[in-house]
């Protein structure tokens, strides 16, 4: 078949992809690429079965260390001793006990998804797709395929595109500055953010904020959006909200307050982002920051409960459509981390997000927690961030 060329300045990625649909049982190769960069994503059957990137951050071996599979020195000597005996990384680390398959198989689709989820940003570059009649294209990374259905990729790329619009609309142009008001910082923030204060106070502009995250820019783009929104980051160059938008402002602000009297904190919480958006309003923040304080409060006990009681069942394949990206993404880093708070503290969709998507990964039976005895049931009350606890 005649290959499909096009210009990314002409078809965004978004556009292309819902045309594929009709092709239910699409198999080829799509291949961008934007300057130096190329990627390559192969489709069987509709789904995706592997992806290929020459970016550096997309190496499988850092990936394992961001997921947390492996630490930095382990990953790095087993890709030498890969190399020694010219076998793919992937297939070692199988081989060889440092990973087993299903943790590979997380850790390829992450990769993949998140490669993928990239090119929707993408206003100019070349876009290829060469589709075949064979069902039998090279596999990934050791052997091991991904089944991905092509149409949770569509949605999961259209979430990403609206989030990055959102993320630019607020702040602009990448040389863009903040100020840090520690003042406003709660108890227990993650490494990550710790990091990203610490180089706003080196005056770093936007752009080197995006770039510092090992994970890509979206990663350190919520961080930052998170840290706007409790207040801890504002723009020097500020915007002020323009006169028609004044009436909108003093009707979220109410909204926001009476959501929050009524004990209705994760609608408080988005109606503060929504006021947000419109300029960094020191009142809705701190509105924010209360509906966050509360939200998590409310939670910490259910939270606690779960310490130590996870059981994880196998993603089955093709994964499950209704899960989004980050249901996934926070499923890897639960297996990893030590405690479930540390994982929920540390993930970069922020928090009370991320518990939402342990509700979700629990309703599709993926994470449960076995029964818990007697001598395990808390006896005290936690607050959040790692506060001191309260006696019940």
């Amino acid at each position: 078949m005649e290959p499909f060329r096009a210009n990314l300045s002409n078809y965004r990625l978004s556009l292309v992809v819902p045309a594929l649909f009709d092709r239910k049982s699409l198999t080829g190769t799509l291949t961008l690429s934007r300057g130096a960069l190329v990627r390559e994503f192969r489709f069987t059957g509709g789904f995706l079965c592997s992806a290929s990137s020459n970016e550096p951050r997309e190496h499988l071996a850092q990936v394992l260390c961001n997921l947390g599979i492996l630490d930095v020195e382990r990953s790095a000597a087993a890709f030498e001793a890969a190399r020694a005996v010219c076998r793919p990384f992937g297939a070692f680390l199988v081989e060889r006990g440092f990973v087993d398959r299903a943790r590979l198989t997380e850790a390829l689709a992450h990769k993949a998804r998140e490669a993928f989820f990239d090119c929707y940003t993408w206003e100019s570059g070349e876009l290829e797709l060469i589709e075949s009649d064979t069902s039998s294209l090279p596999g990934g990374d050791g052997g091991v395929e991904l089944r991905i259905p092509l149409g949770s990729l569509h949605r999961d790329g259209l979430a990403r595109l609206r989030e990055w619009r959102t993320f630019n609309e607020i702040f602009g142009a990448l040389d863009l500055t903040f100020r840090v008001h520690r003042d406003m910082a709660v108890n227990g923030r993650s490494e990550d953010e710790e990091a990203l204060l610490r180089m706003a106070e080196q005056n770093a502009t936007l752009g080197e904020l995006l770039a510092s995250a090992p994970e890509g820019r979206l990663f350190a783009a919520r961080r930052v959006m998170q840290l706007y929104r409790r207040g801890v980051l504002s723009p020097k160059a500020q915007k002020d909200p323009k006169a028609g938008e004044l009436r909108d402002v003093e009707k979220l602000m109410a909204a926001t307050r009476a959501h929050l009297s009524e004990g209705r904190y994760e609608a408080a919480a988005q109606i503060a982002a929504q006021l947000l958006e419109l300029a960094p309003i020191p009142e809705a923040c701190a509105l924010y920051r209360d509906a966050e304080l509360r939200m998590a409060l409310r939670i910490s006990d259910e939270v606690l409960s779960l310490e130590g009681r996870l059981e994880f069942e196998p993603i089955p394949r093709p994964t499950p459509a209704h899960l989004t990206a980050d249901d996934l993404y926070l499923y890897s880093l639960l297996k990893s981390a030590r405690s479930v708070r540390e994982a929920l503290r540390g993930a970069a969709m922020g928090e009370l997000a991320a518990y939402r998507s342990v509700r979700n990964l629990m309703a599709a039976g993926l994470i449960r927690a076995r029964p818990m005895a007697d001598d395990e049931r808390p006896r005290r009350r936690t607050s959040p961030y790692g506060m001191p606890a309260i006696r019940g």
